[in-house]
């Protein structure tokens, strides 16, 4: 769908393109006309362009039961007290069963609470990828989503597959391209050069600059930026040719001066959103705020939102009863708060814009502990949602649960190398070539055929 943007182009419908409609301080305005007066004035894409949302669920899902192989007697088996069955409404997926690695196929259900997932199931625009993970996968929190944000495994990664993607074909582009909601930045976004344009909030009202120094705000502005980018040089552009590291700070104090701008002044254009009907918890905040920066054509390409508390190693379930507890109380936070985000998008006309990838950063182990919970795994389903996303439809295998095919102490084996679902998001929705993905996934896996996800045109 996009194609490589030069600097020259990018930058024109982007970052200083942009702030003739921004309420910038007169000296920065300036400042940023005379940085790139050699661009020419292109008409900007309006925020009209495809989205990816990527929806981390952070601590490992527990994908048995999540898409449940309620038929199975392995499953049954290893999970006595935390299994779910027909008995507790699970949303059985009736048109077709899942493919499996045994080569019978399995029958599968959604977990009870996922109602909104089972709609789009039946509507066509979610798709089920099984048996996702990588080679000698690591159960280690901290280092499997350094290889998940890196797209990187079993290796010291220094940079983020989404801040290589933004680096490699998006020279020079706006600072909100990748937006993060959090009050941390994630990896994923990390670049070695500062140019990938991303940025991490928690709350919009609050992502300003603010005077340190009771000065007045132009001024206390100037002053940072003339110290950081050097502005009493007349004659250069602000960055030096000479110090990578100053280089890299006065690219991202660059940055930082337009992305405040960007962001409030998104919100304002998004004004009241829709959907009257949302939750009330920190996940469907986080997606409101998304909703809204589509909604006030944000030129952002990627979006990153984060639910936390999926490491039920005890309480997954309460005792005698597998719907309540911690996992059926996070599928519920989630089902609503993503169903009312797609509602939105529905009544905005943006739903055809996003795709939206859910993921851990690994599954959980096919038999329950001692302690009503499951223990770190390895590979996981993830879920790809949209209103060009090619649903109905399973990708990937379900893998095998007998003992004999589990790898790391009790976990399912993975057989969709989670580099190639990335790689399919990026080449067949943001319609990066393929001669490009060297530079954007330079650690391949051995079988990195995209999956067919997207609905063509």
């Amino acid at each position: 769908m996009n194609t490589k943007l030069n600097r020259r182009d990018f930058v024109s419908k982007s970052i200083w393109g942009a702030t003739a409609s921004m309420t910038l301080p007169g000296f920065l305005q300036q400042t940023l006309f005379d940085l790139d007066a050699r661009a020419q004035s292109l008409p900007s894409q309006g925020g009209e362009g495809p989205i990816i949302l990527l929806m981390e669920m952070a601590g490992g899902n527990d994908t048995l039961n999540t898409l449940i192989p309620y038929t199975n007697s392995i499953y049954r088996g290893a999970r006595p007290t935390i299994r779910l069955g027909t008995e507790h409404n699970i949303l059985q997926i009736t048109d077709k069963d899942g493919p499996s690695v045994t080569g019978n196929n399995e029958p599968l259900a959604l977990h009870p609470n996922l109602s909104n997932f089972k709609q789009m199931w039946d509507d066509g625009e979610l798709g089920i990828i099984n048996g996702v993970g990588y080679p000698n996968p690591n159960l280690s929190h901290f280092r499997s989503f350094d290889y998940w944000h890196s797209a990187e495994p079993n290796s010291v990664p220094k940079d983020g597959w989404v801040g290589r993607y933004l680096d490699n074909q998006c020279d020079g582009c706006g600072a909100t391209t990748g937006i993060f909601i959090n009050r941390r930045p994630t990896f994923a976004f990390q670049s070695n050069s500062a140019s990938a344009p991303t940025v991490a909030f928690q709350n919009p009202q609050t992502f300003n600059w603010r005077d340190q120094q009771g000065l007045g705000r132009e001024k206390s502005l100037e002053g940072l930026y003339r110290n950081l980018i050097g502005l009493d040089h007349g004659t250069d552009d602000g960055i030096s040719g000479d110090d990578d590291t100053l280089a890299y700070v006065q690219r991202s104090a660059h940055s930082a001066m337009i992305s405040t701008e960007s962001v409030q002044n998104a919100m304002d254009r998004g004004g009241e959103l829709l959907n009257p009907s949302w939750p009330n918890n920190g996940l469907a905040n986080s997606l409101k705020t998304i909703a809204q920066l589509i909604k006030g054509q944000s030129e952002t390409s990627v979006y990153y939102a984060r639910q936390g508390g999926y490491d039920t190693h005890n309480n997954q379930i309460l005792t005698g009863d597998p719907l309540t507890g911690r996992h059926s109380d996070l599928m519920q936070t989630l089902n609503g708060a993503l169903g009312a985000f797609v509602d939105e998008m529905k009544a905005q006309g943006n739903w055809e814009r996003v795709v939206i990838l859910t993921f851990s950063e690994f599954g959980r182990k096919v038999i329950e502990n001692g302690s009503l919970g499951t223990d770190h795994g390895a590979a996981e389903t993830l879920f790809v949602m949209g209103g060009r996303v090619a649903g109905n439809q399973y990708y990937g295998l379900y893998p095998d649960l007998a003992a004999d095919a589990r790898v790391s102490r009790n976990s399912m084996d993975f057989n969709v190398d989670f580099r190639t679902v990335y790689r399919s998001i990026l080449e067949k929705w943001m319609g990066v070539p393929a001669s490009a993905m060297p530079a954007i996934f330079p650690s391949p896996p051995v079988d990195f055929t995209p999956l067919d996800i997207i609905n063509p045109i």
